[in-house]
């Protein structure tokens, strides 16, 4: 079910380029993808768990990528690198939250560009947009309009990262806990490397 924004009744839209990258979220622009927060994990262990109780107390049931389709990491992994060599990339999402972390909003499009383009690609360097909640009213910093020039596409991808700040609003992710892209992509792969799938 599509998620729309009907319930957004102000915001700010900022479009920006390669060369004029706002103040306000220039050090986030900059920042690689492997330390952008992830909201979800490869697999359940004891050093995971965590993640998993606190996912269930907020009634998040998708901590494990790509359980909502009941995949294997190992099947989303090899999605993700067809994903990766596709000639018309997705833009990727981006959330700026309340206490000032920036998280991807589309892990697997995030996960495909950094195969595609290496560990040190950084958000700006990617199709991308921005939702900020720093400030009362959220502000989308939008990419050479990535967001479509139309408002309900706009007041849409509002409505979506919201979800992630009305998740940590309740306790979803304290701000001592962390779990990076970097973390996810280093999971996944020790445990197809643990599982023989050694072409990673």
């Amino acid at each position: 079910m599509a998620i729309t924004g009907e319930k957004i009744y102000e915001f700010t839209y900022i479009k920006f380029d390669d060369i004029n990258f706002p103040k306000s979220v220039l050090d986030y622009i900059s920042t690689k993808l492997i330390d952008v927060e992830s909201k979800h994990v490869a697999f359940l262990e004891q050093r995971t768990k965590i993640f998993f109780d606190l996912s269930e107390k907020v009634k998040y049931d998708n901590t494990v990528l790509g359980i909502h389709r009941n995949a294997t990491i190992q099947n989303e992994y090899f999605r993700i690198i067809n994903m990766s060599k596709s000639i018309c990339p997705r833009a990727v999402r981006f959330v700026i939250t309340k206490d000032a972390r920036i998280w991807s909003d589309n892990t697997h499009w995030t996960l495909a560009h950094l195969i595609k383009n290496g560990m040190d690609v950084m958000v700006g360097d990617i199709p991308m947009y921005v939702v900020d909640f720093r400030k009362k009213i959220p502000c989308i910093y939008d990419k050479e309009g990535i967001v479509f020039d139309s408002l309900y596409d706009i007041k849409s991808a509002i409505a979506s990262a919201k979800r992630i700040q009305e998740r940590l609003d309740i306790g979803w992710r304290p701000c001592n806990l962390s779990y990076k892209i970097g973390d996810l992509n280093t999971d996944i792969r020790n445990l197809l490397m643990k599982e023989g799938n050694f072409g990673v």
